[in-house]
């Protein structure tokens, strides 16, 4: 056999069984690792597999072709002994600028991928909050404020008044379906957070994210053929369950995907990832 490669796996996975075909064909010696074996590895490339890791920090993700394969090769025989068992020989980093440059972009990156939640908290925080303090400034006497939230909401929601909540007197900045869905969203973020390290928190399966869309759907469709009339607790509780299913479905996703990041740029760039990551 040529030269070793791992292939990351999982159990009755054809793909996999097709990767490690081609590498084989290329006179590879493919050892294959089963990532449900090890925590770490699962949480790395369990929804990645199959994965090809030449050494020398050369990896193909799934799909490649023989072109990719040597060329990866190449790029590993360069970067990285001979040596099966994986040892590594330094790498001349770039120099000048674009070594500042790459590892500005490196510690974005990272601190994004560690940050992610408090970002997407903080947003969502502000977009659900923003209509609420314009009927309170508009009480105030602050108009041109006030105004301002009202036209740039405008362009995503209708403010119809009668599908619409006031506040002192004044109209809420959006109607009362997006005020369940953004509030909630918002109060999901905040959940997730807490939770998100004391407990496992798994994607919402997709066969069961229409439960938590149909509502909304049939509330509104019926309302717009005007075959009946829709009323702030079904507005408010359909947009709610509407929010509650997407976070559950997207979030888990997104913490997967961020926690691989966090984990390859911190070996790259010798951070010591803390318990809170």
């Amino acid at each position: 056999m040529g030269r070793a490669v791992r292939l990351y796996v999982r159990p009755d996975c054809p793909l996999c069984e097709t990767a490690a075909e081609l590498l084989r064909a290329l006179s590879l010696e493919v050892h294959e690792i089963n990532v449900e074996e090890d925590v770490v590895l699962g949480r790395l490339f369990a929804a990645h597999v199959p994965v090809a890791d030449f050494g020398g920090h050369v990896r193909l993700y799934w799909p490649f072709t023989c072109e990719e394969v040597q060329e990866a090769l190449q790029h590993a025989l360069e970067s990285a002994t001979d040596d099966v068992t994986g040892s590594w020989r330094a790498v001349r980093p770039a120099a000048g600028w674009s070594r500042w440059l790459a590892l500005t972009i490196d510690r974005a990156v990272y601190g994004l991928a560690r940050h992610w939640l408090c970002f997407v908290g903080v947003a969502l925080g502000l977009y659900a909050g923003l209509p609420l303090a314009a009927p309170l400034l508009m009480a105030a006497g602050l108009t041109t404020p006030a105004n301002l939230i009202y036209t740039v909401y405008r362009l995503f929601c209708h403010q119809f008044p009668s599908r619409s909540s006031f506040l002192l007197g004044q109209q809420i900045g959006y109607c009362d379906r997006c005020l369940g869905t953004y509030t909630t969203l918002f109060c999901a973020t905040v959940a997730f957070a807490l939770l998100r390290h004391r407990i496992s928190i798994k994607p919402l399966r997709w066969q069961v994210y229409p439960i938590f869309i149909i509502p909304m759907a049939v509330d509104g469709l019926t309302q717009m053929l005007g075959w009946r009339h829709s009323n702030f607790e079904l507005r408010l509780i359909t947009g709610s369950l509407f929010a509650i299913g997407s976070a559950w479905l997207v979030f888990p996703y997104l913490e997967q995907g961020f926690q691989d990041v966090v984990t390859v740029l911190s070996q790259k760039l010798k951070v010591d990832l803390s318990p809170s990551t």
